[in-house]
C-alpha cells in the first residue's frame, strides 16, 4: 500500500532523500515542505543583477571538494544530472587576512605572494612564514605519530618543536583559518582535533593537495558554475521524472505532532504564502531542518507527553549548541578593510573592524568574512559584489560594522553547526533513540512515531554530508538501498549511518541515556 510521506526542508537533506527512494522505486507517496521559494537549502543559491547581468551567489556552500565529498562528485557526473549541473576546478584559493593596525602600522597577510611583501603585509615576517611552515609540516606526519584523536589546545599547550612566536601565529594565522572553518566567529581550539585538520591542511605531494596552506593558494576544489543550488534543483527534477512528488514552496510548518495512541499518523500544520494553516495527516514526517527549528516543530502542546518522556531527553537546546549566523550579498566596499582594497583575494577575513583593548588586538567573535565575487567567478562582470559573512547575527546599533542598507541586495540569518563532524557528537549518536524503528533495524526503546530526522545537523555541516543524511534515512526508514555506485561514497556512507546516525548496538547501550522506560510504549 503507498504510504504518504512527508519531508521538510527542501535541502541537500530533503531532496537527497525523496531521489533516494525515487531511485529505488519505493511505493510512496511524498509531499516536500520548504518555507522558501526556491530548493536549496544551506545550498542556497541566490541569483542577483549587477553589471547588467544575472550572477549566481552561493550564500552557503562555496566549494566542495571531490576528495572529501566523494557522494557530492559521484552526484555531478550521473546521467540525468550532470548536463544540469556543470562545474569548474578552483585551485587558486586565496585567502587574505586583515586586521587592527597597530601603532598605526598595517597589520595584514595573505596566502599568496601578492600579499606576503610590503609595508601593508608586514605580518608576513620570515619568522611567521618558518611558524607557518612548522605548523603545516607537523600536520603531515601528525596522524601517523599518534595525534589523531588529540585536540589543538593539546598540541599548542607544549608543541613538539618551538615556535618562533607562538602567540602571533596562533592568534593571526591560525585561528582566522579555524574561525572559518567553524562557521565564522570561534577557533575552538579545544574541540577540533588533528584528525579534523589533516584533511583540510596535509600536503602529500601526489596525492593529496594544499587544501587550506598558509603559504600558498589553496587547491583540489570544485566550484559550481551556477551556484550550489544547481545541484539540489537537478536532483529535484531527476526525480520527479522518476515519480513524481508534491512541492510545496512559501510553506512553513508549525507543527510536527504525534498520534495519541503510537502507531499512528503524524499531524504537520502548515501555511503557504501566509495564507490560513492546513493540517494534514501522513504516514510518516521526516524533519531536516537544523535542531532549533525542529524543536519549534515538535515542542508544541499536542505533543506535551510525548516531548516531556522522549524529545526533551534527545533534542534540548543545551545538546544541541547551534550557532546563529547571518549574510549579506552587497556592493559596499567598505566592508573591506581599508588596507586591502587591492582585490587580489578570493575572501578576505575581516578582524579590523573588530579591535579588543586586550591580546591579540582584536576580538574574533566579531569578524566576518567576505567572499569576492569577481575572484570567484573569474568575471570582471562581478566586479563590486560580494557576499560578507558574519557567525553572529551584527547589530549597527551597537558598533557593529554591515553593509549599507542601500547596497544591500540580499540578507538572510540562519541558524549552523561547524564543519567539524566531531561537533555535537554524543548528540549526534543518542538522537537514534528518538528515531521510530527502522525498517529493518531497531533499538530498545524505540516508540513508533513515525516522525524521523535527517540534516547536517544529524552528521556533520556540510552538502555531502546533508546529502547523506538523508540517504541513510531513506534506507532506515525503508530499506532504499545506498544511491550512488562510488565505492568511496559507500565508505562515507557506512561510516556516517553506523557511527554517528544509527551506532551499533553495544554503543548504543552505552549512549542510551533514559531510553528505558517511556509510558507511551516499547518496541524491541
Amino acid at each position: 500500500m503507498t504510504e504518504k510521506v512527508c519531508i521538510i526542508g527542501g535541502g541537500a537533506a530533503g531532496v537527497g532523500l525523496m531521489w533516494t527512494l525515487a531511485k529505488a522505486d519505493v511505493d510512496v507517496d511524498i509531499t516536500l515542505i520548504d518555507f522558501r521559494e526556491h530548493l536549496g537549502g544551506h545550498a542556497l543559491t541566490v541569483t542577483v543583477e549587477h553589471n547588467g547581468c544575472q550572477i549566481p551567489v552561493d550564500t552557503g556552500v562555496q566549494f566542495y571538494i571531490p576528495l572529501l565529498y566523494p557522494n557530492i562528485s559521484a552526484l555531478t557526473k550521473l546521467d540525468g544530472i550532470k548536463n544540469s549541473v556543470p562545474t569548474e576546478a578552483y585551485d587558486d584559493l586565496r585567502v587574505a587576512c586583515a586586521f587592527p593596525r597597530k601603532n598605526g602600522e598595517p597589520r595584514n597577510w595573505g596566502n599568496f605572494a601578492d600579499y606576503q611583501r610590503g609595508p601593508d603585509f608586514a605580518m608576513y615576517t620570515a619568522a611567521m612564514k618558518d611558524d607557518a611552515e612548522r605548523f603545516q609540516d607537523f600536520i603531515d606526519f601528525s596522524l601517523i605519530e599518534g595525534w589523531a584523536g588529540k585536540t589543538l589546545a593539546e598540541y599548542l599547550a607544549n608543541p613538539p618543536l618551538p615556535y618562533e612566536d607562538q602567540a602571533e601565529f596562533v592568534n593571526f594565522f591560525l585561528y582566522p583559518y579555524l574561525s572559518i572553518i567553524n562557521g565564522y566567529g570561534a577557533a575552538l581550539s579545544g574541540e577540533v582535533k588533528f584528525e579534523d585538520l589533516f584533511p583540510l591542511f596535509a600536503h602529500v605531494p601526489g596525492i593529496w593537495p594544499g587544501l587550506g596552506s598558509f603559504t600558498s593558494p589553496g587547491s583540489g576544489y570544485q566550484r559550481f558554475v551556477d551556484g550550489a543550488s544547481s545541484l539540489i534543483e537537478a536532483l529535484n527534477a531527476n526525480a520527479q521524472s522518476i515519480r513524481p512528488s508534491r512541492i510545496l514552496l512559501n510553506t512553513t510548518v508549525s507543527s510536527v505532532v504525534a498520534a495519541d495512541t503510537l502507531p499512528g499518523p503524524v499531524t504537520v500544520t502548515y501555511s503557504q504564502d501566509c495564507e490560513a494553516p492546513v493540517s494534514e495527516t501522513f504516514d510518516k514526517a521526516v524533519i531536516t531542518t537544523d535542531m532549533d527549528a525542529t524543536r519549534k516543530m515538535l515542542d508544541v502542546p499536542q505533543n506535551a507527553e510525548l516531548w516531556a518522556e522522549l524529545y526533551s531527553k534527545y533534542l534540548s537546546a543545551s545538546d544541541w549548541p547551534l550557532l546563529p549566523g547571518a549574510c549579506y550579498i552587497h556592493t559596499d566596499e567598505e566592508l573591506l578593510s581599508p588596507d586591502l582594497r587591492q582585490q587580489c583575494e578570493t575572501l578576505q577575513f575581516t578582524a579590523y573592524y573588530a579591535p579588543a583593548s586586550s591580546a591579540p588586538g582584536y576580538d574574533l567573535f566579531k569578524t566576518y568574512t567576505t567572499y569576492l565575487q569577481k575572484n570567484l567567478h573569474d568575471n570582471v562582470d562581478a566586479s563590486g559584489l560580494y557576499l560578507t559573512m558574519y557567525g553572529y547575527v551584527p547589530d549597527a546599533s551597537q558598533g557593529d560594522k554591515v553593509p549599507d542598507p542601500k547596497k544591500v541586495l540580499f540578507q538572510e540569518t540562519w541558524t549552523h553547526g561547524m564543519w567539524l563532524p566531531t561537533f555535537m557528537m554524543d548528540a549526534k549518536k543518542a538522537l537514534h533513540h528518538a528515531q521510530p524503528p527502522g525498517a529493518s533495524l531497531s533499538y530498545p526503546g524505540q516508540l513508533e512515531t513515525g516522525i524521523y530526522f535527517a540534516g547536517n545537523n544529524t552528521t556533520a555541516d556540510s552538502l555531502e554530508h546533508a546529502f547523506l543524511s538523508g540517504a541513510i534515512i531513506g534506507n532506515y526508514g525503508w530499506d532504499a538501498p545506498y544511491p550512488l555506485d562510488s565505492l568511496l561514497g559507500f565508505g562515507m556512507y557506512e561510516l556516517f549511518y553506523k557511527e554517528f546516525m544509527f551506532p551499533a548496538a553495544s554503543a548504543s547501550e552505552k549512549l542510551a541515556r533514559r531510553a528505558e522506560g517511556h509510558p507511551m510504549g516499547q518496541n524491541g
